[in-house]
């Protein structure tokens, strides 16, 4: 029986389902994610659906009705998509039976209902016809949801006095007044400071301060000013507050383009790049806002050649696609994590031969999740149990002695002795700050480990006494810059903000000596008036 084009049409609900998935996730995490990305994960999607939908029109025997290859495409995206959220879903259980049932039931279903549509081709001309009309709905919602989206960050980038008040250039001498030293910023995500690991974790981290210390750096008492590293870095690398972003976004938006933008094209890599310095730039795995940037003269592949394995967890829009479907069950990224924390950290400063000197930034996602070293720096087994804590404490260990063999080669390799940064965008966040929903939902516990972050600078020739005793995060860079380059600009107050995952630019600008005295009382209510 031949098909008319309605009825062809009506074949297309696997693929038109598959898409509303992944055009979900892109509408749901707007500004986390390139087209290029989103189009790369979409065809590869569509692909392996049709993979399935060939294969089962090839293997089934020639029926009457043709749809039965297309359900058959349909059961294979139940089975990547729809089988783990509902599993997801599900509470905790004895046995984990009722994901069992889930799942026997799932096969059940998979096992029996292609075969009774089979025998009854005008109900499955239903199912299909349901299912595209649904599929159609969901496809045209998320897609349009994404491009207004689109439009409305580009907008509010266009119209941000705050990005037009940074693009102007830091004001200071043309040439180096000094020697031009190579200046290595790293920035170590999820990094606490000495006291948070000793009061909130319980952890001696002196061992390893020490070690620093013997091999020159000064390491003052450091704090965040925000609690969001898309907030933490623009205002370092700017050396600027970006709390007015609170009120220029608003509070209900979730959007990074705008600080994104902050960071990708910064004002202390333009002043260092006027100045004759190469503005080198080695990005995260997997992070958005680190991932390239338009001004920087190289930038570093830390991993080279293709890998399947590689490709599925480059990106966070793949990662949280992947960690929502079966291939969660199937594949782990933690090796490909282990591999580029090592090989950013060995890159660093290996760079051909130049006749320039360099400013490197590196953003190395580590101590933060997904913890893929134990104290030993070997792989951790998967979903290994334990608590938070412990895999943050192992991890850490790990990448101290990582960094120390990295700044000890820095150190011994520059002809000229080196700038190098140690910085922790925020503190750690053990004490509940993830899974906060709103601001007023944090304890001084988690509001104080947050925003405790941690800090050690090598700074020859003087440069400790431009740091001083303790330093916020939005001054380090301006710190640097007026003393070995002669920059004239302002400090910035060294006032600290709180905002949570779930709303990052509603800002709370909060008192740290109050949140110091009650860091172990269980109130909420610190909180000053923004300003």
């Amino acid at each position: 029986m031949r098909r008319s084009g309605a009825d062809r049409a009506t074949l297309l609900y696997p693929f038109l389902l598959a898409a509303a998935r992944v055009l979900y996730q892109g509408w749901h995490s707007p500004g986390y994610f390139t087209l290029t990305d989103l189009y790369i994960v979409l065809g590869s999607t569509l692909g392996l659906v049709l993979l399935v939908y060939l294969v089962a029109a090839a293997v089934l025997p020639q029926p009457a009705d043709r749809g039965l290859p297309a359900f058959c495409a349909f059961l294979a995206v139940w089975w990547l998509f729809a089988v783990p959220m509902i599993v997801d879903e599900l509470p905790r259980s004895p046995y984990q039976l009722l994901k069992v049932g889930v799942g026997i039931i799932s096969l059940g279903l998979s096992a029996v209902m292609p075969r009774w549509l089979g025998r009854r081709p005008e109900r499955l001309r239903t199912v299909a016809t349901f299912l595209t009309l649904t599929g159609s709905l969901l496809v045209i919602r998320f897609a349009g949801g994404i491009a207004v989206e689109r439009v409305q960050a580009g907008r509010l980038l266009e119209r941000s006095a705050l990005v037009r008040e940074l693009a102007a250039p830091i004001p200071g001498p043309a040439r180096v007044p000094g020697p031009a030293r190579d200046l290595y910023l790293i920035v170590l995500d999820e990094y606490a400071n000495a006291e948070v690991l000793r009061d909130a974790l319980d952890f001696d981290n002196r061992p390893f301060l020490d070690s620093l210390r013997t091999l020159g750096f000064t390491i003052p008492v450091v704090g965040s000013n925000y609690t969001q590293t898309m907030l933490a870095l623009p205002a370092m690398l700017n050396v600027a507050h970006v709390a007015p972003l609170a009120q220029e976004l608003g509070p209900a938006n979730r959007d990074p383009t705008v600080p994104n933008a902050l960071l990708s094209d910064n004002r202390v890599a333009r002043f260092l790049r006027a100045r004759g310095y190469r503005y080198v730039f080695v990005p995260s795995l997997w992070w958005h806002s680190t991932a390239g940037s338009p001004i920087a003269d190289s930038l570093v592949r830390v991993l080279s050649g293709f890998s399947v394995g590689r490709e599925l967890s480059e990106t966070e829009f793949r990662r949280t696609l992947v960690k929502g479907s079966i291939l969660d069950y199937l594949y782990r990224s933690d090796g490909w994590d282990a591999r580029y924390t090592r090989g950013t950290l060995e890159a660093i400063g290996r760079l051909p031969a130049a006749h320039h000197p360099v400013f490197e930034f590196v953003h190395v996602v580590s101590p933060h999740g997904p913890f893929v070293f134990d104290s030993d720096c070997r792989l951790p087994p998967r979903r290994a149990e334990g608590k938070k804590r412990d895999q943050y404490i192992g991890q850490l260990q790990c990448l101290n002695g990582l960094v120390l063999a990295t700044v000890a080669r820095l150190i011994r390799d520059s002809d000229i002795p080196p700038i190098i940064l140690l910085q922790g965008d925020h503190g750690s966040a053990i004490h509940g700050f993830g899974e906060a929903h709103k601001v007023e939902d944090l304890t001084p516990l988690a509001a104080w480990e947050r925003l405790g972050a941690f800090g050690a600078y090598y700074l020859p020739g003087g440069g400790a006494k431009a740091i001083g005793d303790s330093v916020t995060v939005v001054n380090v860079m301006g710190d640097v810059l007026r003393h070995y380059f002669g920059a004239e600009l302002p400090r910035e107050p060294d006032e600290r903000y709180l905002s949570v995952e779930k709303a990052p630019f509603e800002l709370r600008r909060v008192s740290m000596e109050w949140l110091t005295r009650n860091r172990f009382d269980s109130t909420t209510r610190f909180l000053l008036p923004a300003r």
